[in-house]
């Protein structure tokens, strides 16, 4: 497991070029949310903003997602690359014409389990906490200003506040348990089947049948604690804040590559092996 850590830093290093269209599809995306912000008007345009905001996000899925893929494949295969080489990227558009189709897909459903998610844990959470008193406007201008956010704590009560402590615990737990079942969706569009339903239950299946995911996963995590309290001290200091900014892109691009490889060592390995041994039975 350690060795798959590893390995995957040096994966993600030789293949830095790999973070340029996520730095690129990110500031594409800021600017169309700030134009179409002023622009959707009516029903219409909003549609069609959805529509715009969907293929976009799909189309960079399939060629991001291809990219790591080559990234992973090349180290596995021995393919040495240059670093400073523009070569990698062009598998992007190769990514998306093979792979659009699935992605899309893979974006609604991801939406409509994820819309499904949220509302049952909503109503689970009213079942067993009960609801804080605070209505949703409340809650969205307290969030504007950190002296609006710690007059609104001033003024709860004791109960109140330990209400809002059980919803956090619920919904961190229920979103950590979403990114669990799903972390290997993407990739079973990439290895196993072009089904967006069929690798979304093939990624629930991998939790069960490799025990060894949830140490991965809490790996994963710990990783990403220890990023955010450093993003958190940094954020003081303008240079320590930048370069904080810069790492967190990096990890980005680590956690997937980190998930690719995973994948094919023990994963994709582990049933090929599997099924050379039934047919040599």
């Amino acid at each position: 497991m350690i060795k798959i850590f590893k390995d995957a830093l040096k994966i993600s290093y030789v293949n830095i070029i790999v973070a340029t269209p996520l730095l690129l599809f990110l500031l594409i995306l800021n600017i169309y949310l700030i134009v179409a912000k002023n622009a959707v008007r009516a029903l219409p345009s909003t549609i069609l903003f959805f529509v715009t905001l969907f293929l976009m996000v799909s189309a960079f899925l399939a060629g991001w997602f291809y990219m790591i893929k080559v990234s992973v494949d090349n180290y596995r295969n021995n393919v040495e690359k240059d670093i400073n080489s523009f070569t990698l990227l062009r598998e992007f558009p190769s990514g998306i014409a093979e792979y659009i189709k699935p992605f899309l897909g893979f974006s609604l459903l991801y939406v409509l389990f994820a819309d499904i998610s949220f509302i049952t844990v909503y109503y689970v959470g009213l079942k067993l906490i009960g609801s804080v008193g605070i209505s949703f406007t409340q809650f969205v201008a307290a969030t504007e200003a950190p002296v609006a956010m710690q007059a609104l704590l001033e003024s709860l009560t004791k109960a109140q506040l330990l209400k809002i402590n059980y919803w956090y615990l619920l919904v961190v737990c229920s979103v950590q348990i979403f990114s669990l079942l799903t972390m290997f969706w993407p990739i079973e569009l990439m290895y196993s089947t072009r089904n967006p339903i069929i690798a979304f239950l093939k990624s629930i299946l991998r939790i069960f049948t490799n025990p060894q995911v949830i140490l991965l996963f809490i790996g994963i995590n710990i990783i990403n604690f220890v990023l955010m309290l450093f993003n958190y001290i940094a954020m003081f200091n303008p240079i320590t804040y930048f370069i904080m900014t810069v790492v967190f892109f990096s990890f980005i691009v680590y956690v997937f590559v980190l998930l690719f490889l995973y994948y094919e060592e023990k994963i994709k390995s582990d049933s090929n092996s599997s099924t050379d041994s039934n047919g040599k039975e």
